[in-house]
Formats: C-alpha cells, sequence, structure tokens
C-alpha cells in the first residue's frame, strides 16, 4: 500500500517504489539552464509545483521554435537520447521526446506563437525537485490546457479550475487581447468544470426469467 504521505511525482504508485524521476528532472532543468536557453516547465510537473499534484513518468518542457536546436544540443549533452532523428535541415518539430538512462522521459515542446510565447517570458522560478527553474503559472497552464485537444487535459483543466485559486479575470483578459472569439468558448468551458452535469441514471437491474 503507498504511504498517504508518499510523493506521487516520485513514488510508482503501483510498486511504492521511488523512481528516476527527481534526478533526471534535475539534470534536465540544469543542463537548460546552464545552456541559457529559455524554457518553462509545463505539464504535469507544473501542476505539482503549483500545488496540484499528477503522477507522471516524464518532464514536459517547453521552448520557441528560435531555441528547439540549441535545447536539443543542452539536453543530448547531458546524457539525453533523442527517439527520432533531429534533422537540422528542416524546421524543427513541434514536439521531441528525450529519452533517459532512468526510464524517464523529457518532453520538449516546440512553439512558434501564442500561448506558449507568453508562456515562456512569463514563466516564474520555482522549486523543482530542489531546483530553481522557470515553471508556468496555474493560469498559463490553463490556457495551454484549453487549447489541448487531449482529452487528459480536459480533466486538468477542470482541477485547474475547481481545485485552485486561478485568477479567471487574468486568463479571461488574455483571450480578450489575444483571441477574442474564444472568450465564450472559455467560459463555457470553466461554466462546465464549475457545475458539471450529472451521471446518467443507472440501469434498472435486469429481471432473471
Amino acid at each position: 500500500m503507498l504511504h498517504p504521505d508518499a510523493d506521487i511525482l516520485e513514488v510508482d504508485v503501483v510498486t511504492g517504489r521511488k523512481t528516476a524521476l527527481a534526478r533526471v528532472v534535475t539534470k534536465a532543468l540544469k543542463a537548460l539552464e546552464k545552456a541559457k536557453i529559455p524554457h518553462a516547465v509545463i505539464g504535469a510537473t507544473a501542476l505539482g509545483v503549483r500545488g496540484l499534484p499528477r503522477m507522471t513518468r516524464d518532464l514536459d518542457v517547453v521552448v520557441l521554435t528560435e531555441d528547439a536546436y540549441a535545447a536539443l544540443d543542452a539536453l543530448v549533452g547531458a546524457g539525453f537520447r533523442s527517439a527520432a532523428p533531429i534533422r537540422r535541415s528542416e524546421e524543427p518539430e513541434p514536439m521531441y521526446v528525450l529519452e533517459s538512462k532512468g526510464g524517464i522521459d523529457v518532453d520538449l515542446l516546440v512553439a512558434a506563437g501564442e500561448p506558449e510565447s507568453t508562456v515562456v517570458a512569463e514563466a516564474s522560478e520555482a522549486s523543482v525537485f530542489g531546483t530553481s527553474a522557470p515553471v508556468a503559472t496555474l493560469e498559463h497552464l490553463l490556457l495551454m490546457y484549453f487549447y489541448s485537444n487531449e482529452p487528459r487535459h480536459l480533466g486538468d483543466f477542470a482541477r485547474v479550475v475547481t481545485e485552485s485559486e486561478v485568477n479567471l479575470e487574468e486568463v479571461t483578459g488574455y483571450l480578450s487581447e489575444v483571441h477574442p472569439e474564444m472568450l465564450p468558448v472559455f467560459q463555457e468551458r470553466v461554466r462546465q468544470a464549475l457545475h458539471p452535469p450529472p451521471p446518467p441514471p443507472r440501469p434498472r437491474k435486469r429481471r432473471r426469467s
């Protein structure tokens, strides 16, 4: 049984054993910092730092297109291996998976526009497993989940809305300025998170003939 005080970011909930996540994350973040690559921690690790822990087996980091190859160089130099070929003669891929010997991956998201450019520019320093790093704010995580089409991010969106002190006015202000046509969609998503529809009624017990 998993100890109630165990950190689900570091402990495998099935085996109860500590994973290599903290060591791998620290190595990756120090490599990016040493290379002076503008970046931001996002995803489950950022959620955990901001007070909403969720189990994860990787580190999600976002960089801008112009810094993609420099970030890859820094991570490869730190001992990570790209799961796919890095073709420098072409535009960077939207995402690279960097594998480690510890079985923990670094998912490097490469973005050219919004909201990621704001996420990187305005990430605030926070402690990630004892290492200071730029981490996306709750408001910026909410924006990224809003624009994501991954089903699990719907749940993350709802958690940020219902379980944190996220500043919704800041998010709506951003959308009003940058993408006003999406504001009603965002407001409806927030409403659904705060007031989810009731589950469907359970079917009656079948009678045996």
